[in-house]
């Protein structure tokens, strides 16, 4: 009798999870000789302890990039990163690229801390959510 077959999806297979995000940052881009080679700005998708998935409107066609962004306090951080995999998204003209944070553990943790709060500050605050938890109050007062 032969064992069913077990194949691990990627999630499955990744060092670290993944935190679904949707925050707003800007890049720098560097070819192999670390020359500049494109600016411009795109959305973290998701972040792991050791990289994130950034959505932009075109392709990130280099090898290094510095993710820049702000915190609560109004402070740039910035985080380094080497380009690992790209591909264009279901949706044409949006391009999906995979970092692989580079720097030391300090630097990497405080641009992960920095997505995260800051993720979570705008998602509070944002319009709908409150228009939702007043909804929400209201109709629990009916019940």
């Amino acid at each position: 009798m032969s064992r069913p077959q077990y194949t691990k999806t990627v999630a499955e297979m990744r060092k670290y999870p993944r935190i679904m995000t949707e925050n707003k940052v800007g890049y720098v881009l560097f070819n192999e000789d670390k020359d500049v080679i494109d600016k411009g700005k795109g959305k973290i998708q998701n972040l792991s302890q050791s990289g994130t998935l950034l959505k932009t409107e075109k392709p990130l066609n280099g090898s290094f990039v510095i993710l820049v962004t702000f915190n609560a306090d109004g402070e740039k951080v910035k985080v380094k990163g080497r380009v690992v995999n790209k591909r264009e998204s279901d949706t044409p003209g949006v391009y999906l690229t995979g970092i692989q944070f580079d720097g030391s553990r300090e630097e990497k943790m405080a641009a992960i801390v920095t997505f995260v709060k800051t993720y979570y500050q705008r998602r509070d605050r944002s319009p709908r959510k409150n228009l939702y938890s007043i909804k929400r109050h209201d109709d629990s007062d009916h019940i």
